[in-house]
């Protein structure tokens, strides 16, 4: 078994703003282990929301090699890419992005939908899920009846329920008080510790990252050990 949940080897990102190219990622290396909760930390302007999209194949980069769970990332084939996306990523961020007119528990489905799974399966999974952090009894609420944290517990159900190799979390704590972020982080680690899955964070906030068994920073677009 590939003991390596994402492997990126040199990966740069450029963007031209005018007359002048930008080099956001400079040569990125990292490696995350199967089962790690890792904290990319850095200030605002380092590169992280770009690295993040990089790791999500949410962009593509203008070179480098990236692996996730063993598989090597092409971006020649946009359908294999939302595939690849849809199947190995669940995305946890900042702002919930719950759909406000379905319920709690029709949101935790959405992602099984596109993979067109049956009606009955899709809600006895989101129930699982809902189960596993703690918020089922709001299932059939919407996300107006429910609290901050209770929504990021929603979206975080959502990005567990297609069973994906890793876990983005984008400044995951960034909209609650800090009782409510510390509850969050807490299930971030049970959720790793119990069930094994593999978690990358992405903050600006130490006290956040200190939370994690490994913090790496991104300073101008550099990769440093903490």
């Amino acid at each position: 078994m590939n003991e390596q949940m994402l492997d990126i080897v040199d990966i740069r990102k450029s963007y031209r703003v005018g007359p002048t190219e930008v080099n956001v990622l400079k040569g990125i290396n990292l490696a995350v282990a199967r089962g790690e909760l890792l904290a990319i930390i850095g200030p605002s302007g380092s590169g992280k929301s770009t690295l993040m999209h990089m790791l999500g194949l949410l962009e593509k980069p203008d070179s480098g090699l990236y692996a996730i769970d063993g598989t090597r990332v092409t971006y020649d084939d946009d359908r294999a890419l939302s595939t690849l996306r849809n199947r190995k990523i669940g995305f946890v961020f900042q702002q919930y992005h719950l759909l406000p007119k379905l319920t709690a528990l029709e949101n935790v489905g959405v992602p099984l939908a596109y993979r067109g799974m049956a009606a009955d399966e899709i809600r006895k999974q989101s129930r699982t899920y809902l189960a596993k952090v703690d918020i089922e009894h709001r299932a059939l609420h919407r996300p107006n009846e429910m609290s901050g944290g209770q929504q990021q517990r929603v979206a975080i159900a959502r990005a567990l329920v297609g069973r994906p190799a890793i876990i983005l979390a984008d400044e995951p704590t960034g909209a609650l008080d800090q009782k409510t972020g510390e509850e969050i982080m807490e299930l971030f680690r049970r959720l790793n510790r119990e069930e094994g899955i593999t978690i990358v964070v992405i903050t600006h906030n130490p006290a956040l990252a200190c939370q994690c068994g490994r913090s790496v920073k991104i300073i101008d677009g550099m990769i440093y050990s903490a």
